[in-house]
């Protein structure tokens, strides 16, 4: 059992020195012969599962004993070294362009000839990895293709601090030990086995080793690292997306809990920066919107708008309050024992799509996955999230942090635009490793029955986040922010409560 408890951190310790948010490394095995053997372990005693041939190229793993770990079908295999040329590949600096005009066409290939995917729109902001000519390789909402260069300027990339080598972005000089520190919160451990760190960074020394469920106070948090005191009063660093944070030991169940709204009487309503009509216009809203009041401050009510706080007048509205989260009976069924990361898509500098009404995706995203989070634990699962704030994180890290995690499902979040067919709606779920089209299936499923939004359907889809990812995954399109009438929709709490019923029912599903 240390055996493989040793081999499985040394795996973790690889993966993780390729890991980097600003920058792509990726070593590659080319096949020297006709027939290469495809194993299940780094030997020839280990089963063959398949053969791959001459000039077939695979991405490299890991490297053991003169074999090579590769991503071979969607799936981990092994094979002879010897019998491969192992190509380097150069780090190639990722930078930053947005947009110079909108509907600036994403084409299948670097030329004209190259079908349309997708559009940019202006001030719309990507990251260049490839180049062939005067077109570049992008990624954008999920659509991967080639842009010409001559519609993109350079933006100023934000920065993270990383040490003069380039090593892992977490990684930090050696900190002193602590003096005593107040106690910032408690985290529990969501992930099988954890590994306790001297310093924030992987290449602190293992202290020792946590399981999961197990509850610790926190004193500081740095890089996405977190600063705990263990059982016995001393202190060590854990990854911090490998935990939760939580206000007690307990799993917090659901409640039904009133809480005040505002309803807009009119369309067109102007949504203000301060309580009087003397302040800025922040936005607009239609007619029967609801809003969550904070406070009231006179004659105006204080609202959660877009992800942050605005005022709206007292006398264009109506107040009342309703059950922020459906009974626990409205679900049947628990996800005892299940553990789910949930990504919110886009985040910081990536606002992700913007709706009619300016909508951010990015912010939907989050709020979605806050509640979806919510909602799984008060059905008994684990819940692990990959931003819980308005913070970017690239896609090769999110994978990243699912490839380190002991989880059963890894579910993005996303919402869909089409701003050249405007009247496109409805829910679509997504997979890339076929084992996940069931997963997909019964989630899909769930949300058009708990919304009753359009059934797009359940396709095959090329992203990143899934065909990266080693855990069972799925990307999940909750709606159109370019659909004015159904932009309105998806950001009321009604909606957000349903749909996060229906992703919970259709995991529940999949499970039993």
């Amino acid at each position: 059992m240390r055996i493989k408890s040793l081999f499985f951190f040394i795996i973790l310790f690889l993966t993780l020195l390729c890991g980097h948010t600003s920058s792509v490394q990726a070593d590659e095995a080319i096949v020297k012969v006709d027939y290469l053997n495809v194993r299940t372990g780094p030997g020839i005693n280990y089963e063959r599962i398949g053969q791959v041939h001459s000039k077939q190229s695979y991405t490299i793993i890991e490297e053991k004993n003169n074999w090579l770990k590769i991503n071979w079908k969607g799936q981990d295999a092994w094979v002879a070294k010897w019998l491969t040329t192992v190509k380097k590949e150069p780090v190639i600096q990722v930078k930053n362009f947005s947009s110079k005009v909108d509907y600036l066409r994403i084409r299948s290939d670097a030329g004209l000839h190259g079908s349309i995917k997708g559009y940019l729109m202006k001030n719309d902001t990507v990251e260049v990895q490839k180049r062939k000519g005067k077109w570049v390789r992008i990624e954008h909402n999920q659509v991967e293709g080639w842009v010409h260069s001559g519609y993109l300027v350079e933006t100023k990339q934000e920065t993270t601090p990383v040490s003069k080598d380039k090593k892992d972005e977490t990684e930090s000089k050696p900190a002193p030990s602590p003096e005593p520190s107040s106690v910032k919160g408690k985290v529990k451990v969501g992930t099988t086995i954890l590994n306790v760190r001297s310093k924030g960074s992987i290449q602190g020394d293992i202290l020792t080793q946590i399981k999961k469920g197990e509850v610790y106070d926190y004193i500081d948090e740095k890089n996405k690292w977190i600063h705990i005191t263990l059982k016995n009063g001393k202190t060590g660093w854990v990854a911090g997306w490998l935990v939760n944070k939580v206000e007690n030991d307990t799993v917090p169940s659901e409640t039904s809990t009133k809480t005040s709204f505002v309803t807009l009487q009119y369309n067109g309503t102007n949504i203000r920066k301060g309580p009087s009509t003397g302040y800025e216009i922040v936005g607009r809203a239609g007619k029967g919107q609801d809003f969550q009041v904070i406070e009231k401050q006179g004659r105006w009510y204080k609202i959660s708008f877009n992800g942050g706080e605005a005022f709206v007048a007292g006398w264009i509205v109506t107040e009342h309050t309703k059950k922020t989260n459906q009974p626990s009976s409205s679900i049947k069924g628990n996800l005892k024992g299940k553990t789910i990361m949930i990504d919110a898509g886009h985040g910081g500098r990536d606002p992700g799509a913007v709706g009619r009404a300016g909508t951010y995706e990015k912010t939907l995203t989050l709020k979605t996955a806050q509640k979806l989070k919510q909602k799984l634990e008060s059905k008994g699962a684990e819940v692990l999230m990959t931003r819980d704030k308005d913070t970017y994180f690239s896609l090769a890290l999110r994978t990243y942090y699912s490839k380190t995690a002991s989880i059963d499902a890894f579910i993005s979040i996303h919402y869909n635009s089409a701003p050249w067919h405007v009247i496109a709606s409805g829910l679509n779920s997504y997979y890339y490793h076929s084992r996940d089209k069931s997963l997909a299936a019964s989630i899909q499923a769930g949300m058009v029955s708990s919304t009753g939004f359009r059934d797009r359907g359940v396709q095959f889809g090329n992203y990143h986040v899934l065909r990266e990812n080693r855990n069972p995954s799925v990307l999940l399109e909750l709606g159109f922010v370019s659909n004015a009438k159904e932009e309105q929709i998806i950001r009321t709490e009604t909606y957000q409560n349903q749909v996060v019923n229906g992703i919970a029912q259709g995991l529940i599903n999949y499970y039993k």
